[in-house]
């Protein structure tokens, strides 16, 4: 490579790390045309294309990586990440072990293994790994974040709460390490029932991410209200499309940390159905094409929309879950946010089945604030007063969605399910047109993949602590009661 194709570079990895992605793929592809052969600049291009769902482009790009030199860890780690989001989950654990035996400090990948590890319900395995990166890299604040939710603090005196405070008081700590350490010893004080201290560090960490995103409330009521008047009873019963039959999906909705996790190993316990997780296939699928145009969070009138457009929906959704299992008759879709499309599911896929999560709004709002969500997805998340508007306009959506399609959606309660669970999962079985099994009583017996902040909770039986839990932090939670008690 010249010196001025070194300059190039330089320039274009500056340009990628600054977020300017589209002059850093330009330099990289003219690179590679002028047949520059280097693995990182096929990484680097890889990991822009994987940033913007170019994911098959990706996957061949670090391809080509490895074929420049086959032991090129990067490519190598995000091959793997690259599995593990498709799903399979063995080859990807298997690709990290053999990465972090070969490279004991690549702690960026021996992280990923670990939280692959937890998912899979190993969590002995993934404590171990969390353990080693904080003993070589302390600064890595990611592992203290996901130990925490592992780790039963029994007492002030856990030296891991003296590690993180240590780690905390630093000056020149980032906004990022800042939050993991924050919604960490949040955690562990509440662990130790010190709930004023926990409610502290999750006020310091919730305002740090809250400041990233400049949420407001109005941009989600628009989209609710435009939902509320485009699928209307009127609208909806205009739109005559040969629509696929399939009963495969079993869509579970509801507000996040509402109990769609639970509901989902539930269902997954039973033999004819598979846990797919949270897919965005039908959410992605639906903003692509009904919304009016790119980054307009509105979408179009119905009749705007061509019968093709409606069957092409509903049959590549299907195409989608149909290569994640092929085994059992039923799918379980676990995304929260697609109570906002209940509408377009039952016109693509009326003989879906859609389960309705219910909580205490209160133990919910409570919840979401405890978490430091994983994506950028949940903007409204890091505010007690915007999580509970939130929350109002979501019960109004759900409302609506009950006025206009009576019938179709199964509401579980939380409270309910969890102080009734024979009773409460055989009337979610009967909702599904689900046999009875006894293994779905035995749902934390259940291997399988759990990726979200309920991955520690859905391997216990039921319990009811978590009913009423907001009531230990009754002081601090007046603009969420204020707010949802205004509805």
């Amino acid at each position: 490579m010249s010196s001025q194709q070194n300059l190039r570079m330089q320039q274009a990895v500056q340009a990628q790390t600054a977020g300017n992605h589209a002059f850093a793929e330009s330099v990289y592809r003219e690179l590679i045309a002028e047949n520059v052969i280097l693995p990182e600049l096929y990484n680097n291009l890889a990991l822009i294309c994987a940033g913007t769902a170019r994911q098959k482009e990706a996957r061949s790009l670090w391809n080509k990586a490895l074929a420049i030199n086959p032991r090129f860890p990067d490519a190598r780690m995000h091959l793997a990440s690259a599995d593990e989001q498709a799903g399979n989950t063995t080859e990807a654990v298997d690709a990290f072990q053999q990465l972090v035996s070969e490279y004991p400090q690549m702690f960026v990948a021996r992280y990923l293994l670990a939280n692959l590890l937890k998912a899979d319900g190993k969590l002995a395995e993934a404590i171990g790994h969390y353990e080693q990166i904080m003993r070589e890299q302390p600064r890595y604040t990611q592992a203290h974040f996901s130990y925490s939710g592992l780790h039963k603090y029994r007492d002030r005196n856990d030296p891991h709460i003296d590690s993180m405070l240590a780690l905390y008081q630093k000056k020149n700590l980032t906004a990022d390490n800042r939050i993991h350490l924050a919604f960490a010893l949040a955690k562990a004080y509440e662990d130790t029932g010190d709930y004023p201290e926990a409610f502290r560090y999750l006020q310091e960490g919730n305002a740090l991410r809250y400041k990233t995103f400049h949420y407001t409330i109005e941009g989600d009521e628009a989209l609710f209200n435009n939902i509320t008047e485009v699928f209307s009873s009127e609208a909806l019963s205009r739109v005559q499309i040969k629509a696929e039959c399939s009963n495969r999906p079993i869509f579970i909705v509801g507000m996040p940390r509402s109990g769609t996790s639970l509901v989902e190993k539930i269902l997954s316990s039973h033999s004819e159905v598979y846990g797919a997780g949270e897919l965005d296939y039908f959410y992605s699928l639906a903003v692509e094409h009904f919304l009016r145009n790119p980054g307009h969070r509105h979408f179009k009138p119905l009749d705007s929309c061509s019968n093709d457009t409606f069957e092409m929906l509903g049959k590549t959704y299907l195409e989608k879950i149909n290569l994640l299992n092929s085994q059992t008759s039923r799918i379980t879709d676990k995304l929260p946010f697609n109570f906002m499309m209940i509408g377009l599911i039952k016109i693509a896929l009326p003989n879906a089945k859609i389960i309705h999560c219910v909580r205490d709004p209160r133990d919910t709002g409570l919840s979401i604030y405890k978490q430091n969500f994983s994506t950028g997805n949940y903007r409204f998340a890091y505010d007690l007063k915007t999580i509970a508007q939130f929350h109002n306009l979501y019960r109004a959506l759900m409302q609506h969605w009950h006025d206009v399609l009576p019938g179709v959606i199964y509401d579980i309660e939380y409270e309910r399910l969890t102080r009734n669970p024979e009773s409460e999962i055989r009337k979610l079985l009967s909702a599904c047109d689900l046999e009875w099994q006894d293994r779905c009583l035995d749902f934390d017996k259940t291997e399988g993949v759990v990726k979200t902040a309920s991955f520690y909770q859905v391997r216990q039986p039921m319990y009811t602590s978590s009913v009423r839990s907001w009531e230990r932090y009754r002081a601090f939670l007046g603009p969420l009661l204020d707010e949802l008690e205004a509805e």
